[in-house]
This record gives C-alpha cells, structure tokens and sequence, in this order.
C-alpha cells in the first residue's frame, strides 16, 4: 500500500527491454526483499510466456519463501 509500479519499456536493437521499478517504500523491510524477488519471477514467467507460450502463473509461480 502506498506504492507505486512503474513499467517503462526501451528498444535497443532487435531488442525490447522493460525497466520496472516499485518505489514509496516507507521503509526497508524483510517484505520490502520478497516483494523484490517475487517481482523477478513474476517478470521471468512473462517473459517465458511471450518467448515460449509457456509462463508460470500462480500457483504453479516459482516459490521463493513460505509466505505465499
């Protein structure tokens, strides 16, 4: 809550290349970590999705920690 997801996206050659960012954290904190790294994953899927047709959507996503 209170944060803000940015998706930008930059051509480079034959290449696509998307910039995120998630930022207005209040603080750093052990959430601020997972919600980082789930973000990598969720962002790796898409793009297995877009490269193969084959992503890995909840619940089937990569788990990082027990907190999902």
């Amino acid at each position: 809550m209170g944060t803000e997801a940015t998706f930008d996206f930059l051509e480079e050659g034959d290449m696509t290349i998307l910039v995120f960012g998630h930022r207005g954290w209040r603080e750093q904190v052990e959430f601020t970590a997972h919600c980082s790294m789930k973000w990598a994953t969720f962002l790796l899927s898409l793009r297995d999705f877009l490269e193969s047709g084959r992503g890995r959507p909840a619940p089937a996503d990569l788990k990082i920690d027990n907190w999902n």
